[in-house]
């Protein structure tokens, strides 16, 4: 499985990484294992791309992981690199 960063919501505001079998589609509805909610990223990442790139720096907060979350629309999405998915995974929850 790959990880990816899907923006979810009415609005694409949540923020969340985790775990698909498959590619997420846009305007679909998606299931992610071991899920977390990004809550912000530090400017040091370098964006949304620099956080699925490099993984999280300094002031980044994400939420503990749940085995298991689905959305109901994905309105955008990336994928995570070998070595971000680790620095994520390593993260201390806030």
């Amino acid at each position: 499985m790959k990880t990816y960063i899907v923006c979810c919501g009415e609005h694409g505001r949540a923020v969340l990484v985790g775990k698909s079998p498959t590619e997420p589609v846009a305007g679909q509805p998606i299931r992610l294992t071991d899920a977390r909610m990004i809550l912000y990223w530090s400017s040091e990442c370098g964006g949304l791309l620099g956080l699925a790139a490099n993984g999280p720096k300094t002031s980044t907060r994400i939420t503990a992981s749940v085995p298991s979350h689905g959305d109901e629309c994905v309105k955008q999405w990336v994928e995570v690199s070998d070595n971000a998915a680790k620095e994520i995974d390593q993260w201390k929850a806030c």
